[in-house]
């Protein structure tokens, strides 16, 4: 008898534990550990996370928003900097979103010479940035865009511009600095444009920033070419004006802040 019971005690135990790993309780033990959906969309690791003396903190983009100018002063952050404005000053106008500056001569951001005017405000993370610029440059050098600025020894330019390294000419232009290294990654001759007025836009993925270019703001965007970055994570995004020939005028409408985009613009 004694057995008889031990023996239907065990049965039932070895069942019991036959169905406890059963395919209905795995496939509920993965369900449960599979990571919810989310609509949001996640940020590219970036590689490089130092800070950099003198950074302001950096905001993160979640909507679209536009540099608004109220009085003559920058607000949200954003910031104007002319660093020889005390000896040469460069004169500036805003007026709801649009940024005018009449730009002297030698005012540039290449090597020793880091005078060029700007309107920056510091981003965290990906984001995308752009701008229409009205701007007729006739003589070298003479560009005015979009930049991206780390310090003095690191950023990123696009600019409707004339002459330059490399191959010269009226067009579109993309220099990036790295350190001692200062290169053209594209050049007015290989992106050549006499318009008076662009779109230029940059777009944000962890350590990788995307240029792109249309005349006409009912066309398609043009890639102009890719830059991979060791930037940290925070940067300052803006407009800049440089010119080391007969002082010029460059206006910058609707300067935007954006998301990054769900998917290429092109």
């Amino acid at each position: 008898m004694y057995f008889s019971r031990l023996f239907l005690i065990l049965v039932c135990v070895a069942a019991a534990g036959a169905c406890g790993s059963g395919p209905a309780t795995r496939n509920a033990d993965v369900a449960n550990s599979a990571p919810s959906p989310s609509k949001s969309v996640e940020s590219t690791p970036i590689a490089n996370v130092r800070t950099v003396e003198g950074m302001p903190p950096g905001v993160r983009i979640a909507r679209p928003e536009t540099a608004r100018f109220l009085d003559g002063k920058f607000g949200d952050g954003w910031q104007w900097i002319d660093p020889d404005g005390a000896q040469i000053p460069t004169r500036y106008e805003t007026k709801d979103a649009k940024l005018t500056m009449t730009i002297p001569t030698a005012k540039d951001l290449y090597g020793e010479n880091r005078t060029a005017p700007r309107l920056l405000k510091a981003v965290t993370g990906d984001f995308q940035i752009e701008a229409r610029v009205r701007f007729d440059p006739t003589e070298d050098y003479q560009g005015a865009g979009l930049l991206i600025y780390v310090d003095g020894m690191n950023y990123l330019r696009l600019e409707r511009s004339f002459g330059g390294l490399r191959e010269g000419g009226s067009g579109i232009r993309l220099d990036a600095r790295k350190r001692d290294q200062y290169e053209s990654l594209t050049t007015p001759g290989e992106v050549p444009t006499t318009a008076g007025e662009v779109d230029l836009r940059i777009i944000r993925r962890g350590n990788v920033f995307t240029a792109f270019w249309r005349a006409d703001e009912n066309k398609e965007w043009r890639e102009v070419e890719e830059f991979t970055s060791d930037f940290p994570e925070t940067v300052q995004a803006g407009v800049v004006g440089c010119n080391t020939a007969t002082e010029i005028k460059a206006e910058f409408l609707r300067i935007r802040l954006l998301p990054q985009p769900l998917s290429n613009p092109l």
